[in-house]
């Protein structure tokens, strides 16, 4: 009997870790800037999804490694200025709403269960307005206190710069076409 508790104890332990990592904090970063372009031009751009390193001088390079451009499931390899690689799936496109949602697939990831989301509007005022926004979880959000550099204040702020850096580069490439 005592054996049975024991175990019935252990796995509760265990249950109760398990749950907690699963409610680690989500996480969120947002940004949006105008541009003084139609939503169609600027969609041109944010639209490639093969073709981030055109609009977002963070990257050095990107390329499809697997499936068409604009195709739910592609996936492009991004060699980032400080030589990191990573691979980023297309999750969800709609031209017609000028929207596209990726998350990561390998590499040298920053987060984990990450979604960030594009959407390109019509601004009131003529022009385009860009909103970025993405959730994430830090990496190891089971491990109390986080690893430096990935607890949750930094990897928010990481992404808040990563957009606002992101959306000010379109805005340069868009506008001085």
């Amino acid at each position: 009997m005592n054996k049975l508790c024991f175990a019935a104890v252990v796995a509760g332990i265990f249950a109760a870790g398990s749950a907690a990592a699963q409610e680690a904090s989500l996480l969120s970063a947002r940004h949006s800037i105008r541009i003084a372009a139609p939503p169609e031009v600027v969609w041109s751009y944010v639209g490639d999804f093969g073709g981030i390193a055109r609009w977002f001088k963070v990257i050095d390079s990107s390329r499809l490694v697997y499936k068409q451009r604009n195709e739910q499931g592609a996936i492009r390899e991004l060699v980032r200025r400080n030589g990191t690689r990573v691979r980023e799936q297309l999750v969800d496109i709609d031209p017609w709403r000028r929207s596209l949602s990726y998350t990561y697939a390998d590499g040298a990831v920053m987060a984990a269960d990450y979604l960030s989301t594009i959407t390109v509007n019509e601004a009131a005022e003529g022009g385009s307005e860009v909103l970025w926004e993405g959730r994430f979880r830090r990496l190891d959000y089971g491990v109390d206190p986080a690893p430096s550099g990935q607890e949750d204040a930094a990897l928010t702020a990481f992404f808040d710069a990563a957009y606002k850096r992101g959306l000010d580069s379109l805005k340069v490439v868009v506008e001085q076409r």
